[in-house]
């Protein structure tokens, strides 16, 4: 049976659940920038992140072997091991001096010179096993040596591989290159664990000795990270390591709402009021007596009580007439199709433009289909090509690096075939982008072109653009523009689109598109018509 004893709080605990949040924030963000849940992970385990709650940074894998690799730097450009066997040798040569004395003294036969015996340390010691001294000193001096044979030839593989990099001034002797030895193998032994991932093998003691509690600490909270995500139910582990669950990604989409919009509240109703045909969702308490020409959701309940009010049963057989039928209401609701146009193109990269839009639209998915079920809300992701970026696409979205141009035609195109899927009444399109465009199809055919300049057009692409707005701006599609650069072609571009549809052209920086697209959409939204 499993006991929790429960004590006193002292101050000294770390509460680690005031890290979960962080934690999750830091992963998120991550994949906002554009980064897998692999990537975000090792991004986390790597760089490290801050605990707001704690007041902690907790230090990645790269700053601690950072700074056990300038440890191990600074022991070379202290210490030197060039005098390390001058002890052993020494004491050699001293017990055999003293032993050749005693036997001089005691009339014995000489014993063998320093110089007589074999080349190489461990050899002369070997040498002198079987010997039979006559001095108790020298006999005892020899087996202290002799009973550290391992430590000699310990310290001799240590000198052959490292002896040529220690450079410093300070001479050790055979102890303490011993010491030394032990504390750069512990400091080598650490840095391989950490660098080749057998984290659960680092020895958390002898990192804190080395690099302190901040560091300890730090490194529990990392190993801690992948199995809290998976406890959050952020992400699952599988056969290509780290991937989003489903409530990962429903959750990147409350972070980028909250993110966006604390300051909104978000207890009011979702729904908003129209003047579009009447569609929506029946009111089950409402109902009125039927009138030629509406629709026939008929309030059964209420209809029959009329019949029997009316008539009573006879012959076990209910009559009702046109009086009697009562219809539900409905209430006249919006329904409509809004779909944003992702500029995937590289430059969305630069001055962090692509993690605001991004957020920008997984905020607007979150609020939309959560407040809004019965309305649709699509993202068409468009770079050289267009395409639908479902739920887990969107959250994993990405520049492409691949393709370098910007086809907002097929984007509105696409934008346009989901429209018309869904059947909507009031349709509107959102672009966010930073460029012109400079790709386009002629029929099936795709076609590039580069701008005439630096802050010129690409003519041919933009038109066939602008006459994908005149087909959008006939169905009745609005068309909103966020362009996220101030290049006055780009400027004057946009604006002819406006021209064109009506709707809005903005040009804007990336800190500012939550204001202008997502707290104006909940304003609209909530505003009674």
């Amino acid at each position: 049976m499993k006991s929790i004893i429960y004590t006193a709080w002292d101050g000294k605990q770390t509460p680690f659940s005031l890290a979960r949040n962080d934690i999750v924030k830091t992963f998120i963000d991550n994949i906002m920038e554009g980064m897998s849940p692999n990537m975000s992970l090792a991004q986390m385990l790597w760089e490290g992140f801050p605990l707001s709650g704690m007041d902690f940074q907790v230090m990645g894998l790269r700053e601690m072997l950072q700074k056990l690799q300038e440890q191990r730097d600074e022991l070379f450009s202290q210490f030197s091991l060039e005098k390390i066997f001058d002890n052993p040798i020494n004491d050699l040569q001293h017990l055999l001096e003293k032993e050749a004395l005693t036997r001089q003294q005691n009339e014995q036969k000489p014993s063998p010179s320093f110089e007589d015996l074999s080349p190489g340390l461990l050899e002369k010691i070997a040498s002198l096993e079987k010997f039979l001294f006559a001095d108790e000193e020298s006999k005892e001096l020899f087996e202290h040596w002799n009973s550290r044979m391992q430590d000699i030839l310990d310290l001799m593989d240590f000198y052959s591989q490292w002896g040529e990099q220690f450079k410093g001034k300070q001479y050790l002797d055979f102890d303490e290159a011993l010491e030394l030895m032990k504390r750069f193998k512990a400091l080598e032994e650490t840095m391989q664990q950490i660098a080749a991932g057998k984290w659960r093998a680092v020895d958390l003691e002898t990192l804190k000795e080395m690099l302190g509690d901040d560091a300890a600490q730090s490194f529990t909270i990392l190993l801690q990270v992948p199995d809290e995500l998976s406890k959050q139910g952020l992400v699952q582990f599988g056969k290509e390591g780290f991937d989003l669950t489903p409530r990962g990604i429903q959750t990147i989409g409350e972070m980028a709402f909250g993110d966006l919009f604390h300051m909104v509240k978000r207890d009011r109703g979702g729904r908003y009021q129209g003047n579009g045909i009447e569609s929506g969702e029946i009111e089950p308490d409402t109902s009125r007596q039927y009138r030629y020409g509406d629709r026939f959701d008929l309030d059964i309940t209420k209809t029959i009580l009329n019949a029997v009010k009316r008539k009573p049963f006879s012959e076990k057989r209910l009559q009702l007439t046109q009086e009697d039928f009562y219809v539900r209401e409905r209430e006249f609701l919006i329904t409509s199709t809004t779909v944003m146009l992702l500029d995937l193109s590289w430059s969305m990269s630069w001055e962090r433009r692509f993690k605001a839009a991004k957020k920008v639209a997984l905020a607007l998915d979150h609020y939309i289909r959560t407040k809004f079920p019965k309305d649709k809300f699509h993202v068409v992701g468009f770079s050289t090509y267009a395409r639908e970026l479902q739920a887990k696409e969107l959250a994993l979205a990405v520049w492409d690096m691949g393709h370098a141009f910007t086809n907002l035609q097929a984007g509105i195109r696409t934008a346009m075939d989901l429209i018309k899927r869904d059947g909507a009444r009031n349709n509107r399109v959102i672009v966010l982008t930073d460029g012109q465009p400079t790709a386009y199809f002629e029929g099936d055919q795709l076609h590039v072109e580069f701008p005439t300049s630096m802050y010129g057009i690409s003519p041919k692409a933009c038109k066939a653009t602008l006459h994908e707005v005149k087909r959008a701006t006939a169905e009745g599609i609005q068309i909103d523009t966020f362009m996220l650069d101030s290049n006055p072609a780009l400027v004057e571009f946009i604006r002819e689109i406006s021209r064109i549809n009506g709707g809005r052209a903005v040009i804007c920086l990336p800190d500012e598109i939550g204001q202008l697209i997502l707290l104006e959409e909940i304003k609209r939204r909530e505003q009674k018509y």
